[in-house]
């Protein structure tokens, strides 16, 4: 249970990296890449010291260094979004989102693999799937001018859909990741070590960060700075760690109970955190959302 709790713990402190940082105007697309650079740097470590079994090999081709490639970029943007969607939306929703798109592989599966889902998992997508929409609806702040009713720039609406349409984003990015991920375990998993092809696609993540630093470098001398170098070696390991404690976990404990535990606690604790510390406001609607994502997410694994 110690592998799981640590899971956890470097899963929200990801989140509480990206709040903290966002305020600063800390470089991002540096700080995600040195984080790339960290992780697969901690992975190699690891490896060569003996402290992570590689149990098969990972034989390039084609294919999958265009895979691995994709992942890569996909993580390094859903990252990004994640880090925005903290700043616009506050830590609670932006976690609460990445963690229910667990659903599209769900969907993938149903659709692309014909694994026809259980009654349980039919009834957690469609939990999954509203509950996505209660947690996005952040609203404004009151406005002081209506006596303390909350309304947008129309007049009638007070929920944020700027925020709302980050959120979806993010949401989508969450979801291509896993969805790339099921691709890699259906097609190449057999044969080619997961752990290997999360290094490739960490790999690939950093190149990507490289060369939007060089361009942007080049055009308009924007380099970043050492604090963003220093945040993203610490976000890297955490980020690793994460990974290196949820394989642990698995190892130790059953998959169906890890993944629905690992995500609901994240989800619970990430909550709990942005609104006892950074004082974020949910409204009953996301409070009700989160309650369904926590029974979608017992249902997909059922």
């Amino acid at each position: 249970m110690i592998e799981l709790a640590l899971a956890v713990a470097c899963s929200v402190a990801i989140g509480m990296i990206f709040k903290h940082t966002g305020p600063r105007n800390i470089d991002r697309t540096v700080m995600l890449t040195v984080n790339y650079a960290a992780a697969v740097g901690v992975a190699v470590l690891l490896i060569g010291l003996g402290g992570r079994d590689v149990n098969a090999g990972l034989e390039l081709s084609g294919d999958l260094l265009l895979l691995g490639g994709g992942v890569g970029a996909l993580l390094i943007a859903g990252f990004y979004l994640l880090s925005y969607a903290t700043d616009v939306a506050g830590m609670s929703l932006a976690v609460g989102v990445t963690r229910v798109s667990v659903v599209v592989p769900f969907l993938a599966s149903w659709g692309v693999w014909n694994e026809v889902p259980s009654v349980a998992q039919g009834g957690g997508m469609v939990l999954a799937a509203v509950s996505f929409f209660l947690i996005a609806q952040k609203h404004r702040p009151p406005d002081s001018e209506s006596g303390g009713l909350v309304v947008g720039a129309d007049g009638r609406s007070g929920i944020d859909w700027y925020a709302f349409g980050v959120l979806a984003l993010t949401f989508c990015s969450g979801g291509a990741v896993d969805l790339s991920m099921k691709t890699f375990e259906e097609v190449y998993g057999a044969e080619h070590s997961r752990v290997l092809f999360l290094l490739l696609a960490f790999g690939g993540a950093f190149l990507v960060g490289v060369v939007v630093i060089a361009v942007r470098g080049l055009r308009g001398h924007r380099w970043g700075s050492g604090r963003a170098v220093g945040w993203g070696l610490l976000l890297g390991i955490v980020n690793y760690g994460s990974l290196e404690f949820i394989l642990r976990a698995i190892a130790e404990l059953p998959g169906p109970f890890v993944f629905p535990a690992n995500n609901i606690a994240i989800m619970v604790a990430s909550a709990l955190i942005g609104v006892y510390v950074w004082s974020e406001r949910l409204s009953w609607i996301n409070r009700v959302g989160m309650a369904l994502a926590v029974a979608a997410l017992v249902l997909l694994r059922l």
